[in-house]
């Protein structure tokens, strides 16, 4: 009996003429993550692979799988399946269970319904008792042409889409909790994340080991660092401080522009959760996105910050994220920042600050990690 891992999806299945689209980008992601080498199927991918943590690990992780299951191939024959069957059941711990059978060779001498009721007995002659309801173990069997699937467990996935079916997207990567949770995020809707991180003390340690656990997310990233402290202090010279961090932030988007037009990226990603902070307000957001012309994605703005921290745990970030930082935000700010701020204030303001020059030194002093 040959081994094997099925990798299904669910989104995929609904995109119509595209399909086959998103099953090669899915089927590009688990051989550059997962070191397999898939065939697709319809509704699913099949490869050959022996159960492992690592293995476990790596497919949990890729957006665009919904579940998968280590699998044994034999003959599309009941004795065979009875075989593997029982193979399958001595590594479960269970009491009750239930068989459920498919064929997609219509030409098998038995329906699903006689299938399953034959291959339950060799079950049950172990002293486990049938539960079609509610089963501590449901085993499986897909019967093919040439070859019949079995196995016993669903391995839960990430779901949504493969990474790199969306395009490109620029992550502002503060180094605190909440902006890796937001670019795990858009991974899981499709898109491939490039990190820009703007500093005033670096600390390349810890947004590199933030971005290493990233990557098992859509593989190889591509992080910025870019110096602030110089447009921080024309900020603050020319600046009230109840706007500097509107400011800061406003900056840093015509910072981050560029490199959106450099990687060939459509949107930027944040890590905004509403009225988290001052500058999260409903009115401050408007004027830090209207710097740029390009949408601004923000998947946690309906986040409350527990939920935010219990999946950055479940990522992996966490750990690095809290390590201690001076972040380049908490810079000279305001003990009361505006929290209704005016556009057509906020836009004044920036007048006073030669924006062409700031972009045009901040992107002069980037420094780029491949990680």
């Amino acid at each position: 009996m040959a081994r094997f891992v099925v990798i299904r999806y669910a989104e995929i299945g609904v995109k119509g003429g595209n399909r086959r689209f998103f099953e090669r980008k899915l089927a590009e992601n688990v051989k550059l993550l997962a070191g397999l080498s898939p065939e697709i199927r319809f509704g699913s991918l099949l490869a050959r692979a022996r159960p492992s943590r690592k293995l476990t690990a790596a497919l949990s992780s890729i957006p665009g799988i919904a579940n998968f299951s280590y699998t044994v191939s034999c003959r599309p024959e009941v004795r065979a399946m009875e075989k593997a069957l029982v193979s399958e059941a001595r590594k479960l711990d269970f009491r009750t269970f239930r068989i459920t059978a498919t064929r997609s060779d219509k030409s098998f001498r038995m329906n699903s319904m006689e299938l399953n009721r034959k291959l339950a007995g060799v079950i049950w002659k172990m002293r486990k008792k049938v539960d079609l309801e509610k089963p501590e173990a449901e085993f499986f069997v897909e019967v093919g042409k040439d070859t019949a699937l079995v196995y016993g467990e669903k391995l839960r996935g990430m779901g949504g889409v493969p990474v790199g079916t969306a395009g490109k997207a620029v992550c502002m990567l503060s180094g605190g909790i909440d902006s890796p949770v937001a670019a795990v995020r858009m991974m899981k809707r499709g898109c491939k994340v490039i990190f820009a991180h703007f500093y005033t003390q670096k600390d390349r340690s810890k947004l590199t080991d933030i971005v290493k656990n990233l990557k098992k997310f859509q593989g190889s990233c591509k992080l910025y660092f870019i110096p602030f402290r110089e447009a921080q202090n024309e900020i603050i010279v020319s600046c009230p401080d109840k706007y500097r961090m509107l400011l800061y932030r406003r900056v840093m988007l015509r910072i981050s522009e560029k490199l959106l037009l450099k990687e060939n990226a459509k949107a930027f990603v944040t890590g905004d959760s509403l009225s988290q902070v001052a500058s999260q307000t409903m009115h401050n957001l408007r004027c830090i996105y209207t710097a740029s012309t390009y949408p601004v994605l923000a998947p946690l703005i309906g986040m409350d910050k527990q939920e935010i921290v219990d999946e950055a745990k479940r990522i992996g970030t966490y750990g690095a994220s809290i390590r201690k930082y001076q972040d380049c935000c908490s810079f000279m700010v305001a003990k009361h920042p505006e929290t209704r701020a005016s556009l057509a204030d906020v836009e004044g303001i920036e007048k006073k600050l030669d924006m062409d020059s700031i972009v045009l030194k901040a992107m002069k002093s980037k420094e780029v990690v491949k990680v």
